[in-house]
């Protein structure tokens, strides 16, 4: 039961804030298909999952990050 449960808590983060934002839903998208993608690969899929899955979130959350960064709200005095 535990097992089902952490993908049903991994959803609950995820959906709401893609609902919101389009870059957001984007990004889980490509984390998705990347993720995928890796898998099947001959050299990545030679790399453990929970390393596959670091260097995923890291490279993608890296690319996401710079492509779209977030605007800061300006203080007025």
């Amino acid at each position: 039961a535990l097992g089902i449960a952490i993908y049903g808590m991994f959803l609950a983060i995820i959906i709401p804030p893609a609902r919101k934002n389009r870059v957001v839903a984007g990004v889980v998208a490509i984390s998705f298909a990347a993720s995928y993608a890796a898998g099947k690969r001959p050299l990545v899929s030679d790399i453990s999952s929970g390393s596959r899955t670091i260097l995923l979130t890291l490279i993608i959350a890296g690319a996401a990050a710079v492509l779209f960064p977030v605007k800061e709200e300006q203080d007025e005095k």
